[in-house]
C-alpha cells in the first residue's frame, strides 16, 4: 500500500490537538472517502465513510497520549474501491490542564464552539476547551499566551520560547510561528493591520517626579528623594506603540511622553507602593491595541490612568480620552466619558456597531463608588461624536469575582457577552470564564483554581481556520490508456473543465486562486473571492477555441491557491488535462493492435512497436511529464502492418534526456493514444 498523497498529519507527527485534520491528495474516479483511523495501543478502529471532498477534520476519536495510524481509499458512485493509501502513523501530546469545573446553566442558549484562554501561571501558558471541559488544543511547549484572535481565525499572543524573540508573536494552530517581533515587547497586546502590518507596546523611559501626597512619600524622602511634584527625579515609564512590517522592522511609534501629560497618574491605587518597591514608576501600563483601518484611528487602553484614547493613525493626534474626573486624574475635567467611573480597565474592542467594549477592573472602585468591596464589570459604551459616552450595557460581577488584573470581553454571535476575570475577590482565588446573556443570566462557566491566573478568554467556532481543499471534477483514470494515467478528461463537447473550492472551516475565508495551463488551452484564470464558511466556489476553466496549442495531447495545469489570512497553507497542484479526440469506431480500430514499449523501465534504449489497420500518416512524439516537445520519431506516411521504432533516449538535438518518467503519443490519422514509460539512469 502506498503512502504518497497523504499529507496531514505527517509521518510521525506529534501533534499537540485532539481535533485532528486529515488531509490527502484528490483520488481519480473518486466520489467519496472512507478514512480508517487505528489507535495503536488499543487496537480500535474508527471508520469514516461518504467524505466528498480531499479534507476530514474528527472532532470525536482521538484522545491524548495516544498513537494513531491512518490510511484513506476512494470510491465512486457504484461502491467500486480504489486502493488504500496509507497508512501513516501520527500521534497526540499529554493534555495539560488542571482542575476546572465548567458549569452548563442553560445549554441551549450556549454559543456553540470552544473557549481559548491563556496566562502569565502556573507559567505562560494558553488551552483550548470544549463547552463540557474537555482540552483539545494546548501550547506545547512554547509558553504561549494568547492576546487576540480575529475575525479569520489568526492568533496573536507572546511566548516565553527562545526569549526575547517572540515576546510579540503570531501562531497558527500547530504552534508554527509565523510573524515574530525579533525583540522584546510588551506583552499586554497584538494586532495586525488589513495591509499586513503588526502593532504592538514597548516600554519607553523618563524622568518624573514624585507625589508629595501619597501614601508612600515619605518613604522615599527616607531614601533621600525631594518627592516634592515638581523635580524629575524617578524613573517613569510608558508603553509607546510599535508598528512593526513584515520583516519586524518600525515603520511607526506613538510617544505617550509626547502626547499625555506627566500631571495625570494614579495617585490612588497601588502603583506608587510597587514604585517605591521596584525603584521605577509604571505611569501607563496600557493593555489594549485596536487599529480601525476605516477610520484610521487606533483605540488604546491605558490601565493606569483608567483611560481610554482614541489615537488618529498616522498623525498620531489624540482625539479624545476617557477618563476618570479629578482627583482620581488631574486633568479629568477636560475628558470625556468621566461619569463612566470605570478604573484599571482592560481589553477595550470596538464593534461593528461603533460602540466599545472593555473590562472595568475596578481596582479603586470602592473609592470612587464609597463601597465596602471593589467590583469588576464588563461594560459596553456608546461615544457619540466623540464628545460625549454613555453606557449601554454592563454586567457587574460579585466581589468573590473582582478581577484585579486581566479581564476581557467579548460580544458573542448569539449576542451573549464571554466575561474573563481573574477573580481574586473574596480572598481565595476564582479564575472565571462566565457566558451571560443581556438580561443577566450566567448560561455557562468555567472556573480554574488558584494556581492559574489568566489574561483573556475567547469564544472560537472550532480550530484549524485554514482548512480548504480543491476538487478536479473531472479528474479520472484516462480511458485507453496506461492504467496507472490519470488526469482531467477533457471533453472537447463542454469546451470547458471545471472545479469546486470548498472552505472547510466555520470562518469565512478570502482566497486568491490562479489557474495557468502552459500549452494556453484554457483562458489564465486568477481572482480573489471570499467564501462563506462551510461553503463552496464552483470555478470553469473555458476553452481557448482561437489558438493553435492544442496538437499536443495534454498540456500540464499549475493551479495555486492561497487562504490570504493564512498564506502558510498555500496549495500548488500540477494536473494533467488530456484531450483524446477520439471516437469509438478509431478506438475500435487498434482493438488487438499492440501499442507499446519494451523494455519499460528502460536503459538506455527502447523499443516502440505498433501494428497500423491501414495505410495512415503516422507521428510518434516523445513528451517529458512538463508537458514539453522531447523528441518527434516519426511524422511520415507508413503502410498497413506491424511497425518498431527504437528510442535512444536523446532529444531532437542528440543530447542525452535525464532519467524519469515520459510520455510517447502516436497519432495515425484520426487516431491518438498515450502512453507512459520510464527511463531509468
Amino acid at each position: 500500500m502506498g503512502t504518497a498523497g497523504l499529507n496531514k498529519p505527517a509521518d510521525g507527527q506529534h501533534l499537540n490537538y485532539i481535533h485532528v485534520l486529515f488531509e490527502w491528495d484528490q483520488e481519480p474516479d473518486a466520489r467519496y472517502y472512507q478514512l480508517e483511523l487505528t489507535e495503536v495501543n488499543s487496537g480500535l478502529i474508527t471508520t469514516n465513510d461518504s467524505i466528498n471532498t480531499t479534507l476530514y477534520i474528527d472532532t470525536a476519536h482521538i484522545n491524548w497520549d495516544e498513537t494513531y495510524t491512518w490510511r484513506i481509499r476512494g470510491y465512486n458512485s457504484e461502491n467500486i474501491y480504489g486502493n488504500w493509501k496509507g497508512p501513516l502513523s501520527f500521534s497526540t501530546m499529554n493534555a495539560k490542564m488542571g482542575t476546572i469545573i465548567v458549569t452548563n446553566y442553560q445549554d441551549s442558549l450556549v454559543q456553540n464552539g470552544l473557549t481559548f484562554f491563556g496566562g502569565p501561571n502556573p507559567g505562560r501558558h494558553s488551552l483550548i476547551i470544549d463547552k463540557y471541559g474537555n482540552e483539545v488544543w494546548n501550547d506545547a511547549e512554547f509558553e504561549f499566551k494568547i492576546n487576540y484572535i480575529d475575525e479569520f481565525g489568526s492568533i496573536y499572543g507572546n511566548s516565553d520560547y527562545l526569549f526575547p524573540l517572540f515576546t510579540s508573536c503570531k501562531i497558527n494552530y500547530d504552534m508554527e510561528f509565523l510573524w515574530n517581533s525579533n525583540q522584546i515587547c510588551d506583552p499586554h497586546d497584538l494586532k495586525e493591520s488589513p495591509s499586513k502590518t503588526y502593532f504592538a507596546l514597548r516600554n519607553i523611559f523618563s524622568l518624573g517626579p514624585i507625589p508629595s501626597d501619597n501614601a508612600w512619600t515619605q518613604q522615599f524622602r527616607d531614601l533621600g528623594f525631594l518627592a516634592d511634584d515638581t523635580t524629575n527625579e524617578f524613573s517613569w515609564y510608558g508603553q509607546e506603540i510599535v508598528e512593526f512590517d513584515k520583516n519586524s522592522e518600525i515603520v511607526w511609534s506613538w510617544d505617550p511622553f509626547d502626547h499625555f501629560t506627566m500631571a495625570d497618574f494614579d495617585n490612588h491605587g497601588h502603583t506608587w507602593n510597587d514604585a517605591y518597591l521596584h525603584m521605577e514608576y509604571d505611569w501607563n501600563h496600557s493593555n489594549a491595541i485596536f487599529f480601525d483601518e476605516i477610520e484610521s484611528a487606533i483605540y488604546l487602553s491605558v490601565r493606569h490612568l483608567s483611560r481610554i484614547t482614541k489615537i488618529g493613525y498616522p498623525s498620531g493626534e489624540i482625539i479624545y480620552n476617557i477618563s476618570l474626573p479629578p482627583p482620581y486624574i488631574s486633568s479629568g475635567e477636560s475628558y470625556i466619558g468621566n461619569d463612566l467611573l470605570f478604573s484599571f480597565q482592560h481589553h477595550v474592542e470596538k464593534l461593528d456597531n461603533g460602540n466599545l467594549t472593555f473590562f472595568d477592573n475596578g481596582n479603586i472602585s470602592d473609592l470612587i463608588f464609597g463601597q465596602n468591596q471593589r467590583i469588576s464589570r464588563a461594560l459596553e459604551i456608546e461615544v457619540i461624536g466623540d464628545t460625549a459616552c454613555n453606557i449601554v450595557w454592563e454586567y457587574s460581577l460579585p466581589p468573590n469575582l473582582f478581577g484585579h488584573a486581566g479581564g476581557s470581553v467579548q460580544i458573542l454571535d448569539n449576542d451573549n457577552i464571554l466575561i474573563y476575570t481573574r477573580g481574586n475577590g473574596g480572598g481565595t482565588l476564582e479564575p472565571s470564564i462566565l457566558e451571560v446573556t443581556r438580561d443577566q443570566e450566567i448560561v455557562w462557566k468555567m472556573t480554574g483554581t488558584s494556581i492559574y491566573a489568566w489574561y483573556r478568554a475567547f469564544r472560537i467556532p472550532s480550530l484549524h481556520p485554514d482548512a480548504f481543499s480543491l476538487i478536479a471534477n473531472q479528474y479520472l483514470t484516462i480511458p485507453n490508456m496506461d492504467s496507472t494515467l490519470s488526469g482531467i478528461n477533457f471533453n472537447s463537447e463542454d469546451n470547458f473543465i471545471s472545479f469546486t473550492l470548498y472552505n472547510e472551516s466555520d470562518y469565512g475565508q478570502p482566497y486568491l486562486y490562479t489557474f495557468k495551463d502552459n500549452k494556453r488551452w484554457f483562458n489564465t484564470l486568477s481572482d480573489t473571492v471570499y467564501i462563506n464558511k462551510k461553503d463552496s466556489l464552483y470555478i470553469h476553466l473555458d476553452l481557448l477555441t482561437d489558438n493553435d496549442n492544442r496538437r499536443s495531447p495534454f498540456t500540464n495545469l499549475d493551479i495555486y491557491i492561497t487562504p490570504i489570512k493564512h498564506p502558510y497553507s498555500k496549495k500548488i497542484l500540477k494536473l494533467q488535462v488530456y484531450d483524446l479526440n477520439r471516437s469509438e469506431s478509431l478506438i475500435n480500430q487498434f482493438q488487438g493492435k499492440a501499442f507499446e514499449n519494451y523494455p519499460n523501465p528502460f536503459n538506455p534504449v527502447t523499443t516502440i512497436s505498433y501494428d497500423l489497420p491501414k495505410e495512415s500518416l503516422v507521428s510518434i512524439t516523445i513528451y517529458d511529464m512538463l508537458g514539453n516537445k522531447v523528441k518527434t520519431l516519426i511524422n511520415a506516411q507508413q503502410r498497413s502492418g506491424y511497425h518498431t521504432l527504437n528510442w535512444d533516449a536523446t532529444n531532437n538535438f542528440g543530447g542525452k534526456v535525464s532519467a524519469g518518467m515520459y510520455i510517447y503519443t502516436i497519432q495515425a490519422g484520426e487516431f491518438r493514444q498515450a502512453k507512459k514509460m520510464v527511463l531509468l539512469k
